[in-house]
């Protein structure tokens, strides 16, 4: 049988300073008593609202985008840069230029 409960009022989870989970949570303490970790503003005011926490789901999502965000980035970049070396080679002091930029940057 699995736990559907786990870190609820009904259900809490055992913790240590190691093993606390990242958002609201219930757990008991080393002396037996039930407490409530609120993670959010909501289970801060109420223990029994909804916790408001980022799921594990709605965390995954946002980085997804962020990482999708980074990478449409990412290539934009590489085709400005593609298209600024090709015109750097094909200008008549181009070598020149190149040059310079590494003395520049140290290379």
């Amino acid at each position: 049988m699995t736990s559907t409960g786990t870190g609820t009022r009904d259900n809490p989870v055992p913790a240590t300073p190691d093993t606390l989970p990242g958002a609201c949570y219930w757990f008991t303490d080393p002396d037996g008593a039930l407490c409530l970790s609120p993670g959010c503003m909501a289970r801060i005011q109420d223990p029994d609202a909804q916790c408001l926490c980022d799921t594990l789901t709605d965390r995954l999502d946002r980085l997804t985008g962020r990482l999708r965000d980074l990478e449409e980035r990412h290539r934009y970049a590489n085709v400005w840069w593609q298209a600024l070396s090709s015109v750097v080679r094909d200008h008549p002091d181009g070598q020149v230029i190149i040059t310079e930029t590494r003395a520049r940057t140290g290379r």
